[in-house]
């Protein structure tokens, strides 16, 4: 830990000096774990105009901090504080910042709280309102994300930190690898916080427009899967750049399907799928192992869209992701002759 941190100690300064940059920032994810080519991403914001939707506006070179650097317990927002642990460094790299005109980003990701508490009340996590919501101070929260930043506003302050402006680097919802992680409650989530933003109300301590980067454009079929399935379905567009639901980045409540990403040049029209001949696939076990730890196995998972395929499908998913993860090479569709290339889509039988 005391290594890491004086790491990130150190990037600061060499990042940072003794001025920031201006510079533009899009959150479109990891860049070396999505397939689609960087020329696509630029006409999809072009097509979108996410840029002129106030999502692109300039932004100072600074280092993300994930929410868990800070807590308030069941307290609510003003108990909140900087973890004991690691204070002493995020006091210094938050007054670091402000001496310098620089703004602390912070990642908040109402999902995750969902998914590791199931007792997190969802409409919470959420902007339709209803639920207990948190009462501090005679003030109301009604949604996390006010909460979450009221909280780091009073952890500022108690470090004798008043005018670093806090930007929102990650947010978003995931929609598959969790039962909770769906198109639908991605829709709903995104909905209301564009609307929110649009409104530029602000918190309750901080009233007025916040800097916001949502997490993020396009699905990453390599990224690494440690904190749960859903990481690689984070995206607003699925890896081939096409969206998955309705959205209004102006959040004018005028939600239309978003432009996908043209040209995109697809593989042929075929799949590896489980031969017809083999029956006891117990044979096949370590072929499975092998194709989900090479390819992407997350929609498998329970609660996710592919979580109901029966047993032979289940196979073929498998087998037939990581022949497609390995640009259709004939010799990732041989599991020991236990598979078979065709051009029937079985996706959809």
């Amino acid at each position: 830990m005391g290594r890491a941190m004086v790491l990130i100690w150190a990037c600061y300064y060499v990042l940072l000096g003794s001025k920031c940059v201006n510079c533009l920032g899009v959150n479109w994810g990891t860049q070396a774990s999505t397939p689609l080519d960087p020329k696509y991403i630029v006409q999809m914001l072009k097509d979108n105009k996410i840029m002129t939707a106030g999502l692109g506006n300039k932004i100072k070179a600074t280092i993300t901090q994930n929410a868990d650097v800070y807590y308030s317990g069941s307290q609510g927002p003003s108990a909140g504080d900087f973890r004991t642990e690691i204070r002493d460094t995020v006091v210094k790299i938050s007054r670091f910042l402000d001496q310098n005109n620089c703004p602390f980003m912070v990642n908040i990701y109402p999902f995750l709280s969902l998914y590791e508490n199931q007792d997190f009340p969802i409409e919470f996590a959420l902007f339709d309102g209803g639920g207990k919501g948190v009462h501090d101070q005679n003030i109301q929260y009604t949604n996390m994300l006010d909460a979450n930043l009221d909280t780091l506003s009073y952890c500022l302050k108690k470090a004798g930190v008043n005018n670093v402006i806090i930007i929102i680097g990650e947010i978003g919802w995931p929609t598959n690898g969790n039962k909770e992680a769906n198109v639908k409650m991605a829709e709903n989530f995104y909905n209301g916080l564009l609307k929110k933003l649009a409104m530029k109300k602000g918190t309750p301590l901080h009233p007025g427009y916040i800097e916001v980067y949502l997490f993020s454009l396009t699905d990453e079929n390599k990224k690494s899967i440690a904190p749960g399935f859903f990481e690689r379905h984070w995206g607003i567009f699925r890896y081939d750049g096409q969206p998955k639901f309705p959205i209004d980045f102006s959040g004018e409540g005028n939600a239309k399907m978003p432009v996908g990403a043209k040209h995109v040049k697809y593989l042929s029209h075929q799949w590896c799928v489980l031969n017809d001949d083999m029956k006891n696939l117990s044979r096949v076990k370590t072929d499975l192992d092998f194709a989900c730890s090479l390819g992407d196995c997350t929609s498998l998972s329970y609660g996710s869209t592919c979580n109901k395929l029966s047993e032979r499908k289940n196979v073929s998913y498998l087998f037939n992701m990581y022949f497609q993860m390995s640009q259709q090479s004939v010799e990732a569709c041989d599991f020991n002759e236990a598979a078979k290339i065709t051009n029937n889509n079985y996706s959809t039988a």
